[in-house]
């Protein structure tokens, strides 16, 4: 009987372990980290599968495959593409046989260029649905930084006050595939951190954890690198990056793939995310960055950088505003816009929740706030009158529903982001004071370089030819995505996909 031993326990690793399981082998999982799920137990738990049979109209895995050949710039990789789509349907309905996991579909959550050849408007994401699982696999769950959030997700329906603001989903994700894993038996240990490989000329055969060596192939599943201030400066993009997900995110897979000669792969991209610090809140001893969702996209907010000036379209999705954010100015030598300021008025602050703090709150400490813009823009050392010159401006277009200069409100996410109940569901004037503003950082969910990996999960030398007994998956390996967030979900499902793919074959 072959044994496996994955390291790491987020969606990928935990994909890989079962898969292997179910293919006979002798499978052990690490984590360093004191519970299970990694940065995925943090999730929302939405998966992008395109595919899937889920819903009322069938996708189509060319539709799909065209639709990535528009947005997968850079260092991305076909063939591994086209293995994903062709078989994201295949993978979900497995895990779902295999597991307590249930799908629901969200059926209005629009791929995020939905305008582009091959997008859908819907539909193509899905999420666990809710979910009781056993007090014991429970308890082994990692839990968010976020007060009052539950361990396993209760209510009905997909709706996006549940999407970004309701229970974790990410949790019923893990926790559903733990619960596959303990059917069969699987040994999950926590607090363990393997140390390095063990390899040859020949491949490697196994790695020493704990000062004990354990033997078989290894699945690479530990995330990425971005909590590891030595590799971000030396891979990404040298804007100021905020790290988000969980802290164990440090490059040991990546260091220890590097120790046997693997190539590597897009290696300078992230899963970008605004994001905003709440003082005190802390993940595992470190700041907790929260993302910036929704609250972007509302009538009555905009972004500004440091010289007072809008650069983006704020409703759009995530990852293309964290890529905006990251525009370096040769005239200052700085990059502006990382980190910025998101400003609002007083009606969007009665009307929406920001982060933490819901209307009727009290003003925390850590939001800005004035009577006029200009006071303001003094407080925010923006550029005497900048801020109420953007302001002015922005405010001409919004009484008009238009934005001339960045078309917010144009697209389909933008639309499906803001408020259906305003009169425009993303545009408004900043109007009515006190204004406030809240700082936003280049939030980084996960990076998305590694080791260059096949269709298989297998890691591959700079000749091509694969390192024998080693897989990588997740944020632990290259994304063949390469620049492009396409949808939501768009980190989970490969995850999956390729974490069961390198499990089935690490079980042979």
């Amino acid at each position: 009987m072959p044994s496996v031993i994955v390291v790491g326990s987020g969606a990928a690793g935990l994909a890989a372990a079962l898969a292997a399981a179910e293919g006979g082998a002798d499978v052990l999982v690490l984590e360093s980290a004191a519970a299970v799920g990694g940065t995925t137990a943090l999730s929302g738990g939405v998966v992008w599968a395109p595919g899937h049979p889920y819903g009322a109209a069938p996708d189509d895995a060319a539709d799909a495959l065209t639709y990535l050949d528009a947005v997968a710039h850079g260092d991305a990789d076909r063939t591994m593409l086209s293995t994903f789509v062709e078989d994201a349907g295949r993978v979900v309905r497995w895990l779902e046989a295999s597991t307590p996991l249930r799908w629901e579909l969200l059926a209005d959550w629009p791929d995020y260029h939905s305008e582009f050849p091959g997008g859908r408007a819907g539909g193509r994401s899905i999420w666990p649905v809710r979910l009781t699982l056993p007090e014991e696999v429970a308890a082994r769950v990692q839990r968010p930084a976020e007060p009052g959030v539950a361990p396993s997700p209760v209510g009905e329906g997909a709706d996006k006050a549940m999407l970004f603001r309701g229970p974790v989903r990410g949790q019923a994700l893990v926790g559903a595939l733990l619960a596959g894993l303990r059917d069969r038996n699987v040994e999950v240990r926590t607090g363990v951190r393997a140390d390095r490989l063990v390899s040859d000329e020949r491949g490697v055969h196994g790695l020493v954890a704990g000062g004990e060596r354990v033997d078989g192939r290894v699945v690479l599943a530990t995330g990425g690198f971005q909590h590891d201030p030595g590799l971000r400066a030396a891979f990404l993009p040298p804007a100021a990056i905020a790290p988000l997900g969980t802290p164990g995110c440090a490059g040991h897979g990546l260091r220890m793939a590097m120790a046997t000669g693997a190539a590597l792969a897009n290696m300078t991209e992230g899963w970008w995310m605004p994001a905003i610090a709440v003082p005190g809140e802390q993940l595992d001893g470190v700041q907790h960055y929260r993302p910036l969702h929704t609250e972007r996209a509302q009538p009555g907010a905009i972004i500004v950088d440091r010289a007072g000036h809008r650069f983006v379209d704020e409703a759009q999705n995530y990852a293309d505003v964290g890529r905006a954010m990251q525009r370096f100015d040769p005239s200052t030598y700085s990059f502006p816009a990382s980190p910025c300021w998101l400003v609002f008025d007083a009606r969007y602050r009665a009307r929406y929740p920001f982060g933490p703090v819901t209307p009727g709150d009290p003003d925390p400490a850590w939001l800005a706030r004035a009577d006029d813009l200009d006071s303001l823009g003094e407080q925010l050392a923006l550029p005497k009158g900048t801020l109420a010159s953007t302001v002015v401006r922005f405010n001409d277009g919004a009484r008009r529903g238009d934005d001339p200069d960045f078309g917010r409100g144009t697209r389909q996410y933008d639309r499906w982001i803001g408020d259906p109940g305003a009169a425009h569901p993303t545009l408004a004037p900043l109007a009515d004071p006190p204004f406030y503003a809240a700082e936003v950082h280049l939030g980084c969910l996960g990076t998305k370089g590694g080791p260059r990996t096949d269709d298989r999960g297998r890691v591959l030398q700079l000749d091509g030819g694969p390192v024998a007994g080693l897989f990588a998956v997740g944020n632990a390996a290259a994304s063949p995505f390469g620049i492009a967030t396409p949808a939501g979900g768009c980190t989970i499902g490969p995850a999956l996909v390729f974490g069961a793919r390198a499990g089935e074959v690490a079980a042979g």
